[in-house]
């Protein structure tokens, strides 16, 4: 054993130490053990672990019960730096937020600790990176689910016993491409009577796009970003006067699972039916890919989704925080 090894031994023998890709495929499947009610195939942990721009090798770490053996539990922590202030469309005051991004423990391994350690050692490096709180799972742009699922009981306790209080929920929808037709021929011809017309989104369209959204939604420019990485771009924009005033994109987080988002429309074209084009628009799209179903996730108006798209509430999220002294 290492002389690193051996500083990451607790006293009840289990051994933590760093995430490193070696173990990838064994923590993907300890994920699938561990949570009933997600996927997580290979590729979907690699891009929540090393696809992330914010990823840190020290908040990543994997517990074992004797060297050479198989992990059973894995934690990933993520610090993100978010704008909390504007003024005048300039960010000026950046906060440091800790996530824990992922956890999970072996079914056969729980209420032995494990679960603490990972957490506690975790917490220790937060607080000496200057996070002031932690949430959980949240870690937007590049994020699992957006909260707790209470169906992890198991989870809820855990976090609450560790000092984390609920602020907040939050609902994940879902919406049927099997039996749903997505056409938006007519509604697309009416608006361009008033001049809006809709498209894909090009490769060479990406520079306007940002600096669109650095205006009006500056949140969502990672994302839309990202939408620029995958060919075709998984972006749907509409422009009036050729200029871009609304947008949607889809597969731009947890890619290959069928997950929709972000979108958004200008204040000055909003009420006019473009969101709803774009998010069909987008919907189609992910149908052709082959996909069953959309994953329309961290929702706020559940009227327009369920209007536009027939999606219903499919999970609920508990948001919980932890502030540090």
């Amino acid at each position: 054993m290492s002389v690193l090894q051996k500083l990451f031994m607790s006293k009840n023998n289990i051994l933590i130490k760093p995430f490193s890709d070696e173990f990838l495929k064994s923590v993907a499947e300890l994920c699938r053990l561990s949570m009933e009610y997600d996927i997580m195939p290979d590729f979907l942990l690699r891009e929540k672990t090393f696809g992330d721009p914010d990823y840190n090798s020290a908040l990543t770490l994997l517990a074992f019960k004797k060297e050479n053996e198989q992990p059973v539990g894995f934690i990933q922590g993520i610090i993100r730096s978010i704008s909390t202030r504007k003024s005048h469309g300039r960010k000026i005051k950046m906060k440091k937020f800790g996530y824990i991004k992922l956890l999970c423990v072996h079914p056969d391994e729980r209420r032995k600790g494990i679960a603490s350690q990972l957490y506690k050692k975790a917490e220790k490096k937060f607080i000496l990176s200057g996070v002031k709180s932690i949430r959980i799972y949240e870690s937007i742009p590049n994020y699992f689910m957006p909260g707790v699922d209470p169906m992890y009981t198991e989870a809820v306790c855990f976090f609450e016993r560790n000092g984390f209080k609920k602020f907040g929920d939050t609902s994940n929808l879902s919406a049927d491409l099997v039996n749903k037709n997505f056409s938006t021929d007519e509604e697309e011809r009416k608006l361009l009577k008033k001049g809006v017309v809709f498209k894909r989104a090009e490769a060479d369209e990406k520079k306007e796009v940002l600096n669109w959204l650095e205006k009006k939604f500056p949140e969502w420019i990672p994302e839309v970003s990202e939408s620029f990485n995958n060919i075709p771009v998984t972006l749907f924009i509409a422009k009036a006067n050729e200029d871009v005033q609304a947008f949607s994109a889809y597969e731009v987080n947890n890619k290959g699972t069928g997950w929709f988002g972000p979108m958004g429309t200008g204040k000055s074209f909003q009420g006019m039916g473009i969101g709803g084009i774009l998010l069909k628009k987008c919907l189609m799209a992910m149908k052709e890919m082959g996909f069953k179903k959309a994953i329309i996730p961290w929702v706020g108006p559940i009227p327009f989704y369920m209007h536009y798209a027939g999606s219903k509430v499919e999970r609920v999220f508990w948001r919980y925080e932890k502030i540090l002294e």
